[in-house]
């Protein structure tokens, strides 16, 4: 009876022994994947910036044609519209220190495409870091948009923006960019808002600095042109 009992377990040991084992399952091929997949997306980031700097540098981006024509006489008119007469014009260009402003006048005035491009494209042509030129800029009713090419560093780049003006106070104004595009990218909408900061802080250090010869009472947009009314000087020098 033992012998049998003996043999009985023998014979299960060796069924159990017989049976395969159960491989131990391999670690790390998903790990790998995820890599290869991160490895992938970061190369396709540098390509994407990569070929969007070459985009830029190439001048493979026209500038965008708002189609508005002006002449060096569309400044002149716009000069003597406003009633503001200076000594040197380029004074009021976007980096440098501007006349000292007086005898203020109430006025009423629209300013068109063509004087504002014509103001714009010329006061500015000689910046400390860089030049604008061939400026369009466009009115429509709450929404102003701007093409220029802006020369840096000996390169040239074509810039394109849109937005809203509103006063904010009797000597400032606020404003709402956008979209912001350089050589046919648009900037993160993160971008945009600090390029709007510097810009929207720039035009309110200038009309700043006017002083007391300074009322906005009324601006704003309109397919006519930009529509001012208020307190405004007559001399800078």
């Amino acid at each position: 009876m033992e012998e049998q009992i003996t043999q009985t377990v023998e014979q299960d040991n060796e069924e159990l022994n017989a049976q395969p084992q159960e491989q131990p399952k391999k670690k790390g091929h998903g790990c790998l994947i995820a890599f290869l997949i991160f490895i992938f997306l970061i190369l396709g980031l540098l390509g994407a910036a990569y070929w969007g700097y070459k985009t830029i540098t190439n001048g493979l981006v026209k500038q965008i044609d708002l189609k508005v024509a002006y002449t060096h006489q569309d400044f002149v008119d716009g000069m003597k519209q406003s009633g503001l007469t200076v000594d040197d014009p380029l004074q009021l260009c976007l980096d440098c220190t501007y006349p000292t402003f007086s005898k203020p006048k109430e006025l009423e005035v629209t300013v068109t495409n063509a004087q504002a491009s014509a103001w714009v494209d010329y006061v500015n042509q000689n910046l400390s870091y860089g030049k604008l030129e061939n400026t369009q800029i466009k009115f429509t009713n709450n929404k102003a948009e701007i093409s220029t090419l802006f020369t840096f560093q000996g390169k040239t780049f074509p810039v394109y923006a849109f937005g809203n003006i509103s006063k904010a106070t009797s000597t400032s104004i606020n404003a709402d960019l956008q979209d912001v595009k350089v050589g046919g990218l648009s900037l993160p909408s993160n971008i945009t808002g600090m390029v709007q900061t510097v810009l929207v802080n720039l035009a309110n250090e200038k009309l700043g600095a006017m002083g007391d010869t300074l009322d906005i009472e009324e601006i704003g947009l309109t397919n006519s042109g930009l529509h001012f009314k208020g307190l405004f000087p007559t001399k800078g020098e």
